[in-house]
């Protein structure tokens, strides 16, 4: 026979286990998020590269197959990449945001957070929390590509992956709450 437990102890006893389960779904969460913005990092960063080679073939400076494979290798691993000013890769930079943030915010919206509330009410939210977020990341990719010397896509991949958990936490606690 198990002792008795007096109310107050087992109410104690309950919002602990209660406390666990949130944490426990929070940590969940926080997985699902950190997977899809896995996806939103390689839909950003192939939105990112493609407007950047986009961007070197219009302006001549891609003439064959090794040229191709050339500015790719330049985008990945050098900061001097011929024929991309700093203007273009910013452009790049906010293309993969966009598209990211408004494939991110579906995932979220279904897979993550399951929500069921109003798009009108919630995107606005997710939007401005990205927009946040972005702000930081755009300091960030400057600071590595203008300060650190860093090529292109690993300043772009750091500054991703630099701002997630404040984006988690932020779109958790008012985004979709």
């Amino acid at each position: 026979m198990s002792p008795p437990t007096s109310a107050p102890a087992a109410a104690s006893s309950a919002r602990g286990s209660a406390a666990g389960g949130g944490l426990r779904v929070s940590l969940w969460q926080f997985v699902r998020f950190c997977v899809v913005g896995g996806s939103g990092v390689i839909v950003n960063l192939l939105v990112f590269t493609l407007v950047l080679l986009v961007w070197l073939l219009a302006s001549g400076h891609i003439h064959s197959v090794s040229g191709l494979a050339s500015a790719v290798h330049g985008l990945v691993v050098k900061k001097d990449t011929q024929g991309v000013p700093a203007a273009a890769a910013y452009l790049a930079n906010g293309a993969g945001f966009i598209v990211s943030v408004m494939t991110n915010y579906y995932l979220n919206r279904r897979w993550t957070f399951r929500s069921t509330k109003d798009v009108a009410g919630e995107l606005p939210k997710f939007f401005t929390v990205s927009v946040i977020a972005y702000g930081g990341q755009l300091g960030i990719f400057w600071a590595l590509r203008e300060q650190a010397h860093l090529a292109p896509i690993p300043s772009q991949l750091i500054a991703i992956v630099f701002v997630m958990p404040i984006n988690f936490v932020a779109n958790k606690l008012w985004s979709f709450r």
